[in-house]
């Protein structure tokens, strides 16, 4: 991992201002975001009232002692050894895939049900859906070691990648390969060759390229800090810039990190957050000669975590999504707690206050065909018993945890 000069920075800086929605939507292929003016009108203030005892805590990963790293890690590569009885795929590759077929819900992909657009992405339910998602997920963690939390990843921390790119944590930058940026420099990553995730074994039908629609193989890969993606921290002003705004769909939009509010107070397409987090992890090569309307946009894929479908597959993206997940939290907290400032109406199906969210919707809706191979067929039959909508997971402590900051 070569890191630029700080000229270099300044001008490729510049490029992630403007690197937007193209890059995220050019892997989503959905409907752009609902975005409510800046000044919409909000409920009035409504704070946490109940009293829960016995949550678990979800830590900065800065936090953790050797101990809780290595129950992490253990619980981590024993989901992803078991295979259930009559499946094809392991746990792990499980969860995965429901991330990959989220993608799936387009009717010219023979998408079937009243699912409409992308159940997890660019809409309301983003913030729900990887809620539920990372529960789920620490569920099937605390079965094998019951203690175990998934730890978060603070953006805004200088402190917070030294501590996860450890061989002995969740593995180093990738290796082996080098990438000319002209006018830049030369810099490194490829795959995860060292430390414990040397091992860590990808299904090549699950893991790809959603530019290309190519595999990218059976390795974890990493470009940690590949430009216009350098930036290995975020400042604290920047994410705390979420917290100025007391509409749920704008605190929604802004943490996604495809769009951003400018200087002027206006919307604009950007990349921060959440979404340039699997940037700066993953990686991706920019086309800046020959834009989009304008727009820098990805043309290839390089890493793991900088292919939305399969980002699951690197360990780090459930310390990205923690950190999502802690900062609404944090937001709930502050005066939006309950059901009042979630749209109850008005928005794709999957996305409203009471709509069942895919795959926890009971069977009424299957993805189409993504991917480079028949990937249904991996799943297994869906719960009709089974129904999560939105409301069921505002109220994170209901699900049994919290978090450092919100104790």
């Amino acid at each position: 991992m070569k890191l630029n000069q700080n000229s270099k920075k300044l001008y490729f800086f510049s490029l992630v201002a403007v690197t937007t929605l193209i890059i995220f939507i050019s892997q989503l292929n959905q409907n752009s975001y609902h975005l409510p003016p800046l000044d919409a009108p909000v409920a009035s203030s409504v704070y946490p009232i109940k009293a829960y005892n016995n949550l678990k805590i979800r830590k900065n990963v800065v936090d953790l002692t050797p101990q809780e790293k290595a129950t992490f890690v253990n619980a981590l590569k024993t989901l992803k050894n078991t295979i259930p009885q009559d499946s094809q795929i392991s746990q792990y590759d499980y969860y995965v895939l429901q991330h990959v077929l989220t993608m799936g819900f387009r009717h010219k992909l023979e998408a079937t049900g009243p699912a409409q657009g992308n159940p997890a992405h660019s809409q309301p339910a983003f913030l729900p859906w990887h809620r539920q998602y990372l529960y789920e997920f620490e569920q099937a963690l605390q079965k094998i070691a019951p203690d175990v939390t998934i730890p978060y990843w603070d953006w805004s921390d200088p402190q917070a990648l030294k501590v996860i790119l450890q061989d002995d944590f969740l593995g180093s930058p990738g290796q082996g390969k080098t990438i000319n940026i002209p006018g830049v420099g030369n810099f490194t990553g490829g795959e995860v060759t060292s430390g414990i995730f040397a091992d860590w074994t990808l299904n090549e039908k699950i893991h790809f390229d959603p530019i290309t629609m190519t595999s990218l193989g059976t390795k974890l890969i990493r470009f940690v800090g590949l430009p216009p993606n350098d930036r290995l921290s975020l400042p604290k002003a920047e994410v705390e810039q979420l917290f100025r705004y007391d509409n749920y769909e704008i605190f929604n939009a802004l943490i996604e990190g495809a769009m951003i509010v400018n200087d002027q107070g206006q919307w604009e397409q950007g990349w921060t957050l959440h979404a340039y987090a699997h940037s700066v992890i993953g990686g991706s090569l920019v086309d800046q000669i020959h834009p989009k309307q304008g727009v820098p946009h990805q043309t290839k894929i390089l890493g793991t975590m900088d292919s939305i479908p399969s980002s699951p597959y690197d360990p780090i993206f459930w310390l990205n999504h923690a950190n999502v997940d802690r900062l609404w939290a944090e937001w709930q907290d502050q005066g939006h707690t309950g059901e009042s400032f979630y749209p109850a109406q008005g928005m794709p199906w999957g996305h409203n206050l009471h709509d069942p969210m895919w795959p926890w919707d009971g069977g009424l809706s299957e993805p189409g065909k993504y991917g480079i191979s028949d990937l249904i067929s991996l799943l297994p039959q869906p719960s009709s018993a089974k129904v999560i909508t939105p409301a069921d997971v505002l109220d994170f402590r209901n699900l049994g945890y919290t978090y450092d900051t919100t104790q």
